[in-house]
């Protein structure tokens, strides 16, 4: 697979993911990540495995998170593993109607599966 090739890929799990997370769906957010899955969230602990994943991303999205986008910058391929790197972006509306947007930079590292699909390894974001 080349760059360009996970790039349509990535771009592709991008618009899964988003999809998944704005439908407010935590296990099909979770099922995105590899079995040894790691999400590294700005100024919190580490969270590893699908049922931590599971549970962060319920709290996540029950906290009020809307819009969630990624946006790919650059994404690069060596083998089983691959890349992105980005932009996120996403809201919330306070109790008195006024939307707050937040944004950032995120990393993904992928492992390819044994079926020929790509899951995130590690995500990170700030």
């Amino acid at each position: 697979m080349t760059a360009a090739d996970f790039k349509a890929t990535a771009l592709s799990l991008n618009q899964a993911w988003d999809n998944a997370f704005n439908a407010k769906d935590h296990e099909l957010v979770a099922s995105y990540y590899d079995d040894a899955g790691t999400v590294l969230p700005a100024g919190a602990a580490q969270i590893t495995g699908k049922a931590a994943l599971v549970s962060f991303w319920k709290t996540s999205i029950g906290q009020g998170i809307i819009d969630h986008k990624l946006e790919l910058l650059e994404a690069g391929v060596d083998g089983n593993l691959a890349h992105q790197r980005g932009h996120w972006s996403a809201a919330v509306v306070d109790a008195q109607g006024e939307r707050q947007n937040f944004s950032g930079n995120v990393h993904l590292l992928y492992r390819k599966q044994a079926d020929g699909s790509w899951k995130v390894l590690s995500h990170i974001w700030n």
